[in-house]
């Protein structure tokens, strides 16, 4: 194996697990509002927009964040895991897909450009 594609590798891993750890993070923030229980359901309209825009900062994602947007807005759903889910969908069942886009990012960083003279 090249040196590019074990660096691109490790990268791709060090990406997986850190958004596993965000999408964790964002549901167990979307979860916490049923620790005040009186208070709770009515923190989810001023949660919701964040949860939102956090699954979109990971995942890139408008669908999901607009799933999650909903899931928050909508009574006694902030059990789904959302954040979670869509880390499933794009690291296990579109694992490929993710991986090439991972690629095409990385190694458009890579490129080295020589100028020529003409």
């Amino acid at each position: 194996m090249k040196r590019i594609d074990k660096e691109l590798e490790a990268k791709f891993a060090e990406k997986q697990k850190f958004d596993l750890l965000a999408s964790l993070a964002i549901d167990a923030l979307g979860m916490s509002t049923y620790l005040i229980p009186a208070l709770g359901e009515g923190f989810d309209l001023l949660l919701a927009p964040v949860i939102s825009g956090l699954i979109y900062a990971v995942h890139r994602t408008t669908f999901g964040a607009a799933f999650g947007f909903v899931e928050e807005i909508i009574p006694f759903t902030d059990i789904i895991p959302t954040a979670s889910i869509l880390w499933v969908y794009r690291y296990v069942f579109r694992k490929k897909q993710t991986r090439q886009q991972f690629a095409d990012a990385f190694n458009k960083k890579k490129i080295i450009v020589i100028p020529v003279d003409e």
